[in-house]
């Protein structure tokens, strides 16, 4: 989803040095551009197309890659891509053609670290797009408030920010393990845009599990003792 930004954003973007999917996710390029990103790493596989963003990984640095089948990339891949840039129900895209003027090319595979950006739901509560399409880790410590719908989609609450909800859903994930009252210490996955709200896609193990906390009640003394009198 393109953010709405100002010429001085953009100017501020393009002076950091950004790289071609920076510039497709904070406007530099009007929708129905042919765009080019080369040695992108892939961070997340679907039946149709491919996540992939920016080394190092930054806000704004990850988009959803549509090949409309299956790709041949897998994570970890580096790749070079040429397509046209779409907002697809407000998801920026970047669509393969099945002709000769697009392609997705698997160059070699990444032999660093692509680190998770890590944000906070209340991060993302506020403004999800630097992180639309990115790989991400949910740092604040989180509760599940609700069991999966039937579409595998669940809703997390912040410790750290009570009342602050995420929603996070299925493609990876088990949604068959998840229980009401769960404790997640972090999450990592991608964060994705669907049907008018974001979500975290946690992949296959990116869910730290931990025992839930017990908030520990400030007191005194002299009320303990009154518990004994």
């Amino acid at each position: 989803m393109k953010a709405l930004l100002t010429i001085l954003a953009i100017v501020m973007a393009t002076a950091a040095l950004a790289g071609p999917i920076q510039d497709i996710q904070t406007g530099v390029y009007p929708e129905g551009s042919q765009v080019t990103v080369n040695g992108a790493v892939v961070t997340g596989i679907r039946y149709n197309g491919f996540f992939m963003s920016e080394d190092p990984n930054a806000p704004y640095a990850g988009i959803w890659v549509y090949t409309g089948s299956a790709p041949t990339a897998v994570q970890g891949d580096l790749v070079d891509v040429m397509g046209i840039y779409k907002e697809y129900f407000d998801l920026s895209e970047i669509d393969v053609p099945a002709d000769s003027t697009g392609f997705a090319n698997v160059t070699g595979s990444h032999t660093g670290t692509l680190y998770p950006i890590d944000v906070t739901t209340a991060d993302i509560a506020a403004d999800g797009e630097p992180w639309e399409s990115c790989f991400i880790r949910v740092t604040d410590g989180m509760q599940v408030v609700t069991a999966p719908t039937s579409y595998g989609e669940w809703f997390v609450e912040s410790y750290e920010y009570p009342g602050v909800q995420l929603m996070f859903d299925d493609y990876w994930y088990d949604d068959t393990t998840v229980m009401i009252g769960d404790c997640y210490n972090w999450a990592t996955g991608i964060l994705y845009y669907g049907y008018g709200a974001f979500k975290l896609e946690p992949f296959e193990g990116g869910i730290c599990h931990t025992d839930c906390v017990i908030p520990t009640e400030t007191t005194t003394l002299d009320k303990v003792k009154s518990l004994y009198r």
